[in-house]
């Protein structure tokens, strides 16, 4: 009886395999179809960068040739690379100067009677714009300063232009003035955008100093306090009569500037009486504020001119 459930997972196993060794032979003919397709493409490409080589040469000039569909055949050349099927083969262009190398893609443009550069950008124009909108747009007499300044727009407001009136009725005015007012709030909306992002970016830093700053004076207060628990008394008390002194003569340098216009104003002898009037008020107002001080914390009033030397540990004669 126990053979039967044996048979059966044996059976399983071999099905299992089988379907696996299915799927690997089902890939392994996907990635051979692939290669086929691409390889296929390539040699197409290949022949189509000969043909078109040898039109150019023809034709004495690519000018004669420079339409949208050569330009899609150069597009697929580029991708392919299959101008590398020329590697190693020199030449010479239209204007008699020597190619070192066809076999690249520098040396294949100059071959056709065309730089690398200009090529490039009518791929690039080829590429935003679709055959059809850049057949019109060139139609129309659209230039390379307008393509360009017509891909930097955004995608909604490129196809409004390449969809718009101007094109249709192909009127080359119209175009440019459209193209030229939409770059024109396009630079400005960026340079607003850029702005804000600026704002923000010092607003940000602002916000991170304020918060290194709040960071360190917590750790400072901190390290203080750990620092005072760990005090002596004696060593507290002279820790606490420094920092009393030190901010003392902190409030009274802050009199320096009031003392100063005080002066100013008895030593003119035109002032104004009420003018002097105000000076002894703000000397009354601070003598209030030190009263209520005093007051708040119990201080008994002291007089400087007695013998204090007691307080720090002298001996009165």
């Amino acid at each position: 009886m126990a053979k039967q459930p044996q048979k059966h997972a044996e059976l399983q196993d071999q099905l299992e395999h089988a379907d696996l060794a299915e799927r690997q032979l089902d890939e392994r003919a996907l990635i051979e179809g692939a290669e086929q397709a691409e390889l296929a493409r390539y040699s197409e490409a290949r022949d189509q960068a000969n043909q078109l080589l040898g039109q150019a040469r023809t034709a004495q000039s690519f000018a004669k040739l420079a339409t949208v569909v050569t330009l899609r055949t150069l597009a697929e050349v580029k991708q392919t690379k299959a101008y590398r099927a020329l590697r190693g083969v020199s030449g010479v262009d239209s204007q008699g100067n020597k190619i070192d190398d066809v076999g690249t893609w520098e040396g294949y443009c100059q071959a056709i009677g065309r730089s690398k550069t200009s090529v490039d950008e009518d791929l690039r124009n080829l590429a935003a714009f679709g055959e059809e909108a850049l057949e019109s747009l060139r139609t129309i007499g659209a230039g390379y300063r307008e393509l360009r300044k017509l891909r930097q727009l955004p995608d909604e407001e490129r196809e409004l232009i390449i969809q718009g009136e101007a094109v249709k009725i192909e009127d080359k005015d119209a175009l440019v003035e459209l193209i030229e007012d939409m770059a024109a709030r396009h630079a400005k909306e960026k340079d607003a955008l850029k702005s804000q992002a600026e704002e923000s970016r010092q607003e940000l830093e602002a916000s991170r100093r304020v918060t290194q700053d709040k960071s360190n004076k917590i750790a400072e207060l901190e390290e203080q306090l750990h620092r005072r628990q760990h005090l002596t008394p004696d060593q507290r008390v002279q820790e606490l009569s420094d920092r009393l002194e030190a901010e003392g003569f902190k409030a009274r340098s802050l009199l320096l500037p009031l003392r100063a216009v005080m002066v100013e104003i008895l030593d003119w002898e035109e002032a104004p009486r009420e003018l002097r009037h105000a000076c002894a008020q703000q000397v009354a107002r601070l003598r209030i504020e030190l009263d209520q001080l005093e007051r708040e914390l119990d201080l008994e009033p002291v007089d400087l001119d007695i013998d204090d030397s007691w307080m720090q540990g002298g001996e009165t004669s």
